[in-house]
């Protein structure tokens, strides 16, 4: 472990307490993030491929919703590096 925790705005000493609370805030947030992963990235991907079938569709070609097709295929391929 670190003897401080240092950033760019502040730097905080190994033995104060909100550190010790922001360790903890660290540790759960992990379970956290992998649970709402596995439960999430399904139906984000789906609703993006959803999104992306819809919106190429011959009547809803548009510069806008080229815009949001491209939206949807950046939010999958981060959904795939995140899971």
């Amino acid at each position: 472990s670190f003897d401080r925790c240092k950033s760019l705005v502040f730097s905080l000493p190994h033995e104060d307490a909100i550190y010790d609370y922001l360790e903890k805030i660290s540790e759960s947030y992990d379970d956290f993030f992998v649970c709402f992963i596995l439960i999430a990235a399904p139906i984000l991907l789906i609703v993006n491929i959803t999104v992306i079938f819809i919106l190429t569709k011959r009547e809803l070609r548009s510069p806008y919703n080229a815009v949001f097709v491209v939206m949807a295929i950046d939010q999958s391929f981060s959904i795939v590096n995140m899971s």
